[in-house]
């Protein structure tokens, strides 16, 4: 694969007058999809599980990532690439997408280390299997995140937001939606298991994987860290508020967070940016923007809203 438009700049700092001598490395960086995304999600009492009986599958699931970056604190040295893509994430490869390969760079530990999911403009480009429809759909509509799925329920209902009478119920055994965000979020000082961004061997290649999680708008809290959270749906299939089979965006808007969200069940503080919780819809979109992971489970806990 070509490499991308790479920026080296600094060098190590002097020690005792002189240059200290460092080896060379690799660094590739591949964007993957968790299990949640591909696999979608399963009703049970497993932590990953939906636990109250709800199976959720995406049909579509694109986002919009690229403008990577790493910084040595040490030595100051830095790798970069702007470069912003789109990505089908539910067709992702089996390795995932390779986005980045910088070659013969400081064989040292770049302590900072970010990310961005930004809206998506004209310069984006796509990576296949993405389809030109797919990254002329994100585009046209400035998306960082656009999803497709269906939740299903043999005995599923819909009720009326706030209420817990069974009279204001309606039988809702398969509830879809398609949704999309022109928002953007930078994801910065990523990190696993204690260890702030990644280190390049001497003479090897160090693999980074930004991973994107899919169940986010089903925790029940807004999490800044790991990911120890009940994850729910039915507040997706209360929001049908005309029944027709479709959770709509505009209809999570009309949706009182008060309403979707009882506190015996849900935790609404830690928005990005501290903002307010005050709908359904809000809810959602503050969880869009904590689905960037680093290494399968690891964090980028500075999270920053870009629009």
């Amino acid at each position: 694969m070509k490499n991308h438009a790479v920026f080296l700049l600094g060098l190590l700092a002097a020690c005792s007058g002189s240059e200290a001598a460092v080896g060379k490395g690799n660094v590739q960086v591949f964007v993957v999809p968790e299990d949640s995304i591909s696999a979608g999600l399963e009703p049970g009492t497993g932590l990953e599980n939906l636990v109250d009986g709800w199976k959720v599958e995406y049909t579509k699931f694109l986002v919009t990532i690229g403008n990577f970056r790493a910084r040595s604190s040490t030595s100051g040295a830095t790798i970069s690439d702007p470069t912003i893509y789109v990505l089908d994430l539910k067709n992702a490869p089996a390795g995932g997408y390779v986005t980045f390969e910088a070659k013969s760079v400081d064989a040292i530990t770049y302590d900072k280390v970010g990310e961005d999911m930004p809206a998506a403009g004209p310069t984006a480009k796509a990576l296949p299997p993405t389809t030109a429809a797919d990254l002329a759909l994100m585009t046209s509509k400035g998306y960082a995140l656009y999803f497709e799925g269906v939740m299903t329920k043999a005995d599923g209902k819909s009720c009326k937001p706030g209420s817990r009478d069974p009279k204001d119920c309606v039988a809702a055994t398969k509830v879809t939606f398609k949704w999309g965000f022109a928002m953007g979020t930078a994801f910065d000082d990523c990190g696993k298991d204690g260890k702030a961004g990644f280190a390049v061997p001497a003479g090897g290649t160090a693999g980074i994987k930004p991973t994107i999680h899919g169940d986010h708008w089903f925790f029940t809290d807004l999490t800044e860290g790991v990911e120890v959270t009940s994850r729910r749906a039915q507040y997706v299939a209360d929001a049908d508020l005309d029944h027709d089979g479709e959770t709509t965006l505009a209809e999570l808007r009309t949706v009182k967070a008060a309403d979707a969200f009882p506190t015996d069940l849900y935790k609404l503080s830690g928005a990005i940016g501290g903002k307010p919780i005050s709908s359904a819809y809000d809810f959602v979109e503050a969880q869009a923007r904590t689905l960037h992971d680093f290494q399968g489970d690891g964090e980028c806990p500075t999270r920053t809203i870009l629009r």
